[in-house]
């Protein structure tokens, strides 16, 4: 199957899917990353995707042992709580199928009870983790300009406007995921024990630390990715097994309609959107405060510090390859200044220079 359907909107539409219940009973590597993308960009229909993955777990699981008064005191708990989105309309198989559907919502909730939610929490992330509010972190950009995103392993994303990232807040995993809506501009703290994935609709893109540009809107005609150092590998949604590798100055770009991916060995311009793709942060006894204002305005995150004392200090240095706050760190380095994060601006303590 080369894409996965648009129109599945019912518990119904999703277990009479081939490709759903394949997914759901075998648990396959490729079916999990197109299961991924769909859900990323269909994110309105999580829900009735979950409450059809638990239907169908009913179906083929094992019976639970409740006692008479557990399965009475249970169902009534649940039925209670029972959002109204379980009614369903037309017959399936010939069983009433609205009714079946309630008892299944009952059953599979009673099973939830039963074995701690852990039946559920092993079906929408990679490595099997929920999604629970205090463990992911959403950032959406509305206001108008690019935004500096300071991701918890030290990395940065400067996140297009329009665009939307989510990441975990705590590093303790053995990957670094992060799920991209829009356009963001990465540059990855080298860490080759903990891969570093982002996650869109069209395209997965894996990397150990470098930077690259990745966009994937979601009513667009065209996703990208772009890397400026480093390699990445990116695989399309619809060739989980066809890895393309990409290293410094290459892109690959895919027709979501088409499904057409097009590598090219030098990056492509695109208007407005790929400065910083192509901007290189090499200095050569550069004034400090040209230095600070450079990527105050490249990161669109204001950098305070006294021009009076630092307008004597200068920078040497290839910065093109490390996240943002580790340019701001080795900048102050050579100065024996330090910063801080303080209301999204960065603030520079420093003595000066003679």
């Amino acid at each position: 199957m080369d894409h996965l359907p648009e129109n599945l909107s019912t518990v119904e539409d999703f277990l009479e899917n081939d490709a759903f219940r394949a997914w759901v009973l075998e648990r396959r590597t490729e079916d999990r990353i197109r299961w991924q993308a769909w859900l990323i960009q269909h994110p309105h229909k999580r829900e009735i995707y979950e409450q059809a993955v638990a239907t169908l777990l009913v179906l083929q699981g094992k019976p639970v042992e409740l006692s008479d008064q557990q399965v009475k005191t249970k169902t009534t708990e649940i039925i209670d709580q029972m959002p109204d989105t379980f009614t369903v309309s037309k017959p399936l198989l010939g069983w009433h199928w609205g009714r079946w559907l309630s008892a299944a919502a009952v059953i599979g909730l009673i099973v939830w009870f039963q074995l701690g939610k852990s039946v559920f929490n092993s079906l929408t992330k990679p490595d099997e983790q929920t999604l629970a509010a205090k463990e992911w972190k959403i950032v959406k950009n509305v206001t108008g300009q690019s935004l500096v995103v300071l991701l918890p392993d030290n990395s940065s994303v400067l996140l297009s406007t329009g665009s939307e990232l989510r990441f975990r807040r705590q590093t303790n995993y053995a990957l670094r995921e992060v799920y991209l809506q829009g356009e963001g501009f990465f540059e990855v703290a080298k860490n080759p024990a903990k891969p570093f994935i982002v996650y869109t609709a069209n395209l997965t893109t894996k990397v150990l630390g470098t930077s690259f540009q990745v966009h994937s809107f979601p009513k667009e005609t065209t996703a990208y990715v772009k890397v400026k150092t480093g390699k990445v590998t990116v695989t399309p949604a619809n060739s989980p097994d066809k890895p393309i590798l990409l290293t410094v100055n290459q892109e690959v770009k895919l027709g979501t309609g088409t499904k057409q991916l097009v590598k090219h060995d030098h990056l492509q311009s695109e208007e407005g959107a790929d400065s910083i793709v192509n901007q290189q942060f090499t200095f050569n006894y550069t004034p400090i405060p040209a230095v600070f204002d450079q990527l105050a305005a490249s990161y669109h995150m204001p950098i305070r510090y006294d021009q009076h004392l630092l307008h004597n200090c200068t920078f040497t240095g290839q910065l093109n390859d490390v996240p943002f706050l580790e340019k701001i760190r080795l900048i102050c380095l050579t100065t024996e200044s330090s910063y801080e994060v303080v209301n999204n601006q960065i603030l520079i303590h420093s003595r000066g220079c003679n």
